[in-house]
Formats: C-alpha cells, sequence, structure tokens
C-alpha cells in the first residue's frame, strides 16, 4: 500500500509507497515519499486538514484530528481484509507505506508519540516520547524524535547519517532524505539519488523505485531557500526540467512527474505521468498534495479533500461528511 506525509507515496517494491509528514499536518506529496511543513505543503489555512497517498490506499486527518484511511492493501485502508486505522486515532501528521501506515498521535500515551498499523515490521512503531515528522518508504519508516534526531525501523530500515540533527523527511522504496537544522539535505539507504552538495531547501520530496527484479529511477525535488524548485537525479520523464520562473512553497512528486504549490495555492505540474495524465481538476487551489505513481490527492483551499486520477479500489474516496 501507499505512503505520504500526512503523507503518502506510490514508489518502492510495490507500485507505489512511501510518504511523509511533519506533525503540523500536511504534505508535500507521497507517491514517491515526500514531506510537508505548515505553510510549506500543509497550508496555512487547513492546518489541521492533511492527507497521504498511497499506491493502494489513502489516509486523511479531518478537521477534528481523527485519521480515516481508504483503498485497499493489507491493513492500511479500509477496502483491504484487515482493520483500517484504529477506532478513535486522533493524529498531526499520517504516512502511509506498501502495506502499512504511522501516525504521530495528537497526545503521547503509553506506547509512545507514533502508532503504525498494517502488514511487515514497519507496521510496529518504536516507542518514541515525541515526534515532530514522519516519513514512509516502501517497507520502514523514519521519525524525528528528541533534539531533531531521526529514529528508522521496519525490514532493511536506513542507518541516519551520525550526528544527523533534522527538521523535515521524505522517503520513497528503499531511500529516505532529510532536511537538516541547516537546511542541507541528506539521503540514506539504499537506491539514493544524491542532492546537490549546496542545496538549501525549505521543502523536499523523493522518488525511489526499487522492486524485486530491478532498480528503477530515482529522483528528489526540493523548494530551495529563495523559494525556486530544483530537481535532482535521474530526468525520467523529464523532471528535470522545472518550469521557468516557478516558485512554490511545497512540492510533490510521482513516478516520473512533480507538482507544487505556489503562493496562492495554485499548482503546476511537469513531466509525464501515464497513470494518471497532467490535468488537474477544474480551478484547483491546495493547501496540501500528495502524489503515488498512480493517483494524486489534495487539501483543496477551502478545505476539502479532492482525488484525481487512478482512484480505483475506493483509493480516491474518503469517507461523507468528514469535518
Amino acid at each position: 500500500m501507499p505512503g505520504a506525509a500526512a503523507g503518502g507515496a506510490d514508489a518502492g517494491g510495490a507500485p507505489g509507497s512511501g510518504g511523509s509528514a511533519t506533525a503540523q499536518g500536511g504534505t508535500g506529496g507521497g507517491a514517491a515519499g515526500s514531506m510537508a511543513a505548515a505553510g510549506a505543503g500543509g497550508g496555512a489555512a487547513q492546518a489541521s486538514r492533511s492527507l497521504a497517498v498511497g499506491a493502494f490506499a489513502s489516509c486523511v486527518i479531518d478537521a477534528s484530528s481523527a485519521v480515516s484511511c481508504f483503498g485497499r492493501c493489507g491493513g492500511a485502508g479500509n477496502g483491504g481484509s484487515r482493520d483500517s486505522a484504529p477506532p478513535g486515532l486522533k493524529a498531526k501528521a499520517v504516512a502511509v507505506g506498501r502495506a502499512f501506515a504511522c501516525a504521530i498521535l495528537t497526545q503521547p500515551d503509553a506506547m509512545g508519540a507514533v502508532r503504525c498499523w498494517g502488514e511487515g515490521a514497519a507496521a510496529t512503531a518504536m516507542n518514541l516520547a515525541e515526534a515532530s515528522a514522519i516519513a514512509a518508504g516502501d517497507v520502514h519508516a523514519c521519525a524525528i524524535g528528541a533534539a531533531g534526531a531521526v529514529t528508522c525501523w521496519g525490514d532493511a530500515a536506513p542507518t541516519p547519517p551520525a550526528g544527523l540533527v533534522a527538521k523535515a523527511l521524505a522517503a520513497s522504496g528503499a531511500m529516505t532524505c532529510a532536511i537538516a537544522s541547516d537546511d542541507s539535505v541528506k539521503c540514506f539507504g539504499s537506491h539514493v539519488a544524491e542532492p546537490p552538495a549546496d542545496l538549501k531547501a525549505k521543502s523536499i520530496a523523493v522518488s525511489s523505485q526499487l522492486t524485486d527484479a530491478a532498480q528503477g529511477p530515482r529522483f528528489g525535488c526540493a523548494v530551495t531557500a529563495t523559494d525556486s524548485v530544483s530537481c535532482w537525479g535521474d530526468d525520467v520523464g523529464g523532471v528535470q526540467t522545472v518550469p521557468a520562473g516557478l516558485t512554490a512553497k511545497s512540492v510533490s512528486v510521482g513516478r516520473s512527474n512533480a507538482c507544487a504549490i505556489a503562493s496562492d495555492g495554485s499548482v503546476t505540474c511537469w513531466g509525464t505521468a501515464p497513470r494518471f495524465g497532467t490535468a488537474l481538476p477544474a480551478g484547483l487551489k491546495a493547501s496540501a498534495l500528495s502524489m503515488s505513481f498512480r493517483t494524486a490527492g489534495a487539501v483543496t483551499s477551502d478545505g476539502k479533500f479532492s482525488f484525481w486520477g487512478d482512484v480505483s479500489d475506493g483509493r480516491g474516496t474518503p469517507p461523507e461528511g468528514l469535518p
């Protein structure tokens, strides 16, 4: 199942998994893993609402902080044969992997600040006393805990660089990237697209396509310190050709495409998206965006959840009447 922060993703072993989010809510995108900060992907107007879109399921956090997951695949979406999000779960951020999801609780309990569910080792969260951001790859998850320390768990969980102090995360496949305290970007794990050494970022999103049979393209995009968008890694689908003059507050990536949210909420996409095209819902204004390899979702400027692309199996159909 999927991934993104409030994040979702569609990268990794299955066609799509991984995602990330900060505790403030919102997501920079999922499909290939992504992150968001409040006002930089989570949106200031609807900071309590966020979403994560994955390969087979999606999760949203509504205005009451309740988590709803829908679609199919193991234990993440309610269309599967196993349980969805734990009943009564209240969260500040959610991230979705291939067959699991994790959320940062609004109030830590005896089991810690993070709760995970679904299938695999990543579905059992580390007991963290606090968490400010979370990201899900294919079969692993990472979170930022006390003093900016990054902890990862799951199958083949990556080892963060020694001394890393992070303030944002993005994950996809077996790759994780962090925005460090000095705004530099550090990536670790396997099948990694190394970012430029001089990159300073406000928001990042990554895509790493890794299957049992082969290693596919990997790339990343970031909103820089000057609000421009910079992409690196493999130029799959022309994703490295960022529209001239584009400025943004957050960015999200899919299999071979990327989308960015501008300060006025308008969304610009580039690259190729054969599974769901590049057409956006008419008049879309967004405060948060999450993408998988085949599906995209947004929190609109009026606080609603909108999905497009391949929304089969219920992955683009949130429960009715969400606050």
